[in-house]
């Protein structure tokens, strides 16, 4: 039967009595441990998938004291009401799932935001910056409330973050024995993030916009290497791919190491043929870039940068 997103869409919204207990549920796990401040900070973290938003947004987190409200909209989709949610789990892939649940992520971000904008929390959004059509007014919304505002952003090589998210889906597949994270190789996901950069820049909704990179040591947290209010003499989108360079000379170290050990797993687990494809593609990239033959290559044993 043909996929009707329309049709599905319709098929699993909830009644608004659904829509706002969950709500309620959700925001009162997100603000277990958070507190009302007296000048709220709103930051927009973004970057593409496998980029490492998650580490940044730790170390925002960090920053505001471990106190805010943090919105990660791929975690949002496994909080719709639970039996349903493990319905459309059981019985529709990755894909299906996420173009199903897309309109309830976006009504259920929106009504987040507004309640935590009304309680004084801080707050972190988590974000692809793939398109900012439905979050390109929160930040102005909220500085007029009275909000600092910012957006970090993690500036990662396309051929880094797509090898991560592979890393990943091996890390679930050992631990869960499933992935239902994104790991599509969406090179126009990549342009889209400069050119929401420079968007966002212009619409001067941030009092601040710095951009990050990923630490050389494995489980550190990323590196601050720009900050608009500090350096009048770079954009934001200059600095953003002067970071995708900076990154890319470690990315050339550490690619050989994770291919051949991602390529093993996926072998010896029988996994998704479909992955196997999608490292091969990242196989050839690398070798196009750095003209260099994976096969003859001698990676550094030393560079313990095994995730799974």
């Amino acid at each position: 039967m043909e996929f009707n997103i329309e049709e599905e869409q319709k098929k699993w919204k909830l009644t608004e009595d659904e829509f706002l207990d969950n709500l309620e549920d959700i925001f009162n796990q997100l603000a277990l441990t958070s507190k009302s401040v007296e000048l709220p900070t709103f930051v927009m973290v973004g970057g593409q998938a496998g980029s490492g938003k998650t580490q940044l947004v730790g170390k925002t987190s960090s920053n505001l004291e471990g106190n805010a409200i943090i919105i990660d909209q791929d975690e949002l989709r496994t909080k719709f009401p639970e039996e349903k949610y493990q319905q459309i789990h059981d019985n529709y892939t990755e894909r299906e799932e996420f173009l199903i649940l897309k309109p309830y992520i976006s009504k259920l971000v929106k009504a987040l935001i507004q309640k935590a904008k009304e309680g004084n929390y801080n707050i972190v959004l988590e974000s692809a910056l793939r398109s900012i059509k439905t979050f390109k007014d929160y930040p102005a919304q909220l500085r007029v409330a009275g909000y600092r505002t910012e957006l970090s952003v993690l500036a990662v090589p396309e051929l880094e973050a797509n090898i991560s998210m592979l890393v990943r889906y091996c890390e679930f597949l050992q631990r869960d024995g499933e992935c239902r994270r994104n790991t599509r190789l969406d090179h126009e996901a990549v342009l889209k993030i400069k050119e929401n950069i420079q968007k966002l820049d212009e619409l001067d909704v941030f009092d601040d916009i710095k951009i990050s990179i990923r630490s050389k040591e494995k489980n550190k947290l990323p590196v601050l290497i720009y900050s608009k209010s500090e350096n009048t003499n770079e954009t934001p989108v200059e600095a953003f791919q002067r970071g995708e360079q900076i990154t890319l000379e470690t990315t050339k170290k550490t690619f050989p190491k994770k291919y051949k050990e991602i390529k093993k797993f996926l072998n010896e687990n029988e996994k998704d043929s479909l992955q196997l494809e999608k490292l091969e593609i990242l196989r050839k990239q690398y070798e196009q870039e750095f003209n260099i033959d994976i096969d003859s290559y001698g990676f550094d044993s030393s560079t313990n940068d095994n995730r799974y």
